[in-house]
């Protein structure tokens, strides 16, 4: 992070979080609007959520929207669903799961042919509506921060059916806390899924290693495999006991 502004906006609200525009613009002795670029700026790096009139610093049980979350790293997301979507054979049956880079794969998808599709994430049902694939959509309660159908009616749904492929998404990863996620509700879907499931291939960008959210979705042994990006070796780290398959895209 070059910005020196930005830098000194993090630890302003390091001591005090949220805080809103005009009181940092007070204490950088900016204007508002130089407070605002610098705010977009690190939202779209993922240090901070956009509030209202202010920021705050993300923490284990604030989720970002779908719509805040989706413009970071997103290259980093694009590299993760292309590889992904290579690996996916006509005429499997696969499940998606809910999150800004299963949409970048709902995307990718769209250049396959042939493929049984379900999934209880809105965002990836709208992609897919416009392929040729056959595409089941869970139904349940909308979950709407995340645009996901959640509840006993997703659950339920879910465990009708057997998929070959489950790709899921993840919040955080490491070594001591294991894959979790912001929501109950879209881990137990997740859970739903896993159990169903020939192979679990979890999407997860570089990011996310180390970093650990609310829910325990799932032990680590029940992921066949992992998909991140080429890093600093943070994701071999925190993976060394892992005893799947990590590939760096």
């Amino acid at each position: 992070m070059e910005n020196p502004r930005a830098k000194e906006i993090l630890e302003h609200l390091n001591r005090r979080s949220p805080l809103s525009i005009d009181e940092l613009a007070t204490l950088l002795a900016v204007s508002t609007v130089t407070v605002r670029r610098d705010l977009a700026e690190l939202e779209n790096e993922g240090l901070i959520i956009r509030q209202r009139g202010g920021a705050a610093l993300p923490s284990n049980s604030i989720e970002p929207m779908f719509y805040q979350r989706h413009k970071q790293h997103l290259e980093l997301k694009k590299q993760i669903a292309k590889y992904a979507a290579e690996q996916v054979e006509e005429g499997e049956v696969i499940a998606i799961d809910v999150g800004t880079t299963a949409a970048e794969f709902a995307k990718e998808l769209l250049k396959k042919n042939n493929l049984t599709v379900f999934t209880n994430s809105f965002q990836a049902a709208s992609i897919l509506a416009k392929s040729q694939h056959q595409v089941y959509f869970v139904g349940g309660m909308l979950r709407k921060s995340e645009m996901s159908m959640v509840g006993s009616i997703a659950k339920d749904t879910v465990l009708k059916f057997n998929y070959d492929r489950f790709y899921m998404g993840l919040a955080g990863i490491s070594h001591s806390a294991g894959p979790t996620d912001y929501s109950l509700e879209d881990a137990e879907v997740k859970r739903c899924f896993i159990s169903k499931s020939k192979e679990v291939i979890a999407l997860v960008d570089k990011t996310k290693f180390g970093k650990s959210s609310l829910v325990k979705v799932c032990e680590m042994d029940e992921i066949t495999t992992v998909i991140t990006n080429q890093d600093d070796g943070v994701a071999g780290q925190e993976m060394a006991y892992f005893r799947g398959k990590l590939i760096t895209v």
